[in-house]
């Protein structure tokens, strides 16, 4: 049984990791023993709603106190850094939540740590639990199986109403601020649409990005951005705001062989005049959240128990970050940024 500590225990890991962690593929592999918040408020919570997991203030106090084989960090980027230098200096194993770092030379610094630290070989896996979701399987497959060289173009919307408060939303909103945060809704919920577009098609050759200012009356990141990422002859398109009046999602793959579309609700293939309705669970369905977490942490046990490292998943997590850098490099300038294949 493999023991565990969770750093950060608001929102995300009130409402995803630790659930996750209660499932039946997962409880008798491993175990949350302990969590780690400054806040006494998400203490108090997370005493209430997970009895049994020891709590702390202070990472230090508890790492002298427990015995722990893994952590999972689950706070806000500017920190994460700090957590993965100590989880390396004690040799233990990682997962965390996106996006790596809250900046490119931080994620350069952290990518040079874990692949140094050779003997023991340490697990890290990024929280890229989309992946994991059949909407996305089903479009990666389908990308994968059109003719070779055939132009595609792939389009990824995600509207909200705001930045996610958090767990106690009388709290200043950690989002909003660039320091603490990387970025605003690029950083926050444009990652997962990054990693997917590399975990889909690998490394655009450019990135051209516009970010605003829409509808936000607090902190100093952006609300709205438009990213585009070019290929060789494919295009991925991705819009996001947090200045909507209501929440949607909606993706679309369009190509000379046919079409793959998501409303929010159904995916539907087409070719033509045939279509076909694809059976996919439903985003909004909190219990399938969850359930992404648990295949993410199913493979995560895997590899504790094989010995595998996972360096993929570190690269993956990088040249997320190269993206990210890049989108707001670009919407600075106000110029395409060409990017250089993976070193």
């Amino acid at each position: 049984m493999f023991r565990g500590a969770i750093i950060g225990v608001g929102k995300i890991a009130q409402t995803g990791h630790l659930p996750a962690f209660r499932d039946s593929r997962i409880s008798g592999r491993a175990e949350m023993i302990a969590g780690v918040d400054i806040d006494p408020g998400s203490r108090k919570l997370a005493a209430e709603r997970f009895p049994g997991l020891r709590l702390y203030a202070d990472i230090d106090e508890m790492l002298a106190k427990e015995e722990i084989d893994f952590i999972d960090i689950c706070t806000s980027p500017a920190s994460h850094h700090r957590l993965l230098e100590a989880a390396v200096a004690r040799g233990m194993h990682i997962l965390c939540e996106k996006p790596l770092a809250v900046s490119l030379e931080e994620s350069e610094a952290a990518l040079n740590l874990l692949l140094c630290r050779r003997q023991p070989p340490l697990v890290f896996m990024p929280c890229h639990q989309y992946r994991y979701s059949a909407l996305w399987e089903t479009m990666k497959a389908f990308i994968a199986g059109l003719p070779p060289g055939e132009g595609m173009f792939v389009q990824f919307n995600i509207f909200r109403t705001g930045a996610d408060p958090g767990l106690l939303s009388a709290h200043e909103v950690w989002r909003l601020n660039e320091a603490v945060s990387g970025g605003g809704i690029l950083a926050d919920t444009g990652i997962h649409y990054l990693y997917l577009s590399l975990w889909m098609l690998g490394l655009p050759r450019a990135v051209t990005a516009r970010t605003h200012r829409l509808a936000a009356r607090k902190g100093n990141v952006e609300d709205t951005a438009a990213v585009v990422l070019e290929y060789e002859n494919r295009l991925v398109q991705i819009s996001l705001t947090w200045g909507a009046d209501r929440r949607a999602n909606s993706a679309r793959v369009t190509c000379p062989s046919g079409s793959l579309s998501y409303d929010g609700k159904a995916l539907t293939r087409t070719r033509g005049d045939m279509s076909e309705l694809l059976p996919v669970p439903d985003a909004a369905d909190k219990s399938h959240y969850v359930q992404l977490y648990v295949a993410l942490l199913d493979e995560f046990l895997e590899r504790l128990k094989t010995g595998r490292s996972g360096g993929p998943d570190l690269d993956e997590a990088y040249q997320s970050m190269r993206l990210l850098d890049a989108c707001y490099t670009s919407a600075r300038s106000g110029t395409t940024v060409k990017l250089e294949p993976a070193p």
